[in-house]
């Protein structure tokens, strides 16, 4: 749940670290979904020039739900130190 500069944790959730058999109990899913929506309705304001929360979350959403947004590719990944 990084901040806008994308290198900074706000405090709040560093905590939440301290006992990490607590951490896996909490629900990280649900709290960057919130945190996701709750920028997203920020992001709609004239003042607003930036947007945070987890962008890879909503950029694969986008890719999964409409076709069009993927990427082309023309030439399937290959790994050749895998492959031999």
């Amino acid at each position: 749940m990084p901040n806008l500069s994308r290198n900074l944790v706000h405090l709040r959730w560093l905590l939440k670290l301290v006992d990490f058999r607590v951490a896996g109990e909490l629900s990280w899913g649900s709290a960057m979904l919130a945190i996701l929506y709750r920028e997203m309705c920020e992001a709609t304001k004239t003042n607003k020039a930036k947007i945070g929360g987890c962008l890879s979350l909503l950029q694969s959403w986008a890719w999964f739900r409409f076709l069009f947004l993927r990427p082309q590719v023309n030439h399937p990944y290959t790994f050749p130190l895998i492959m031999r």
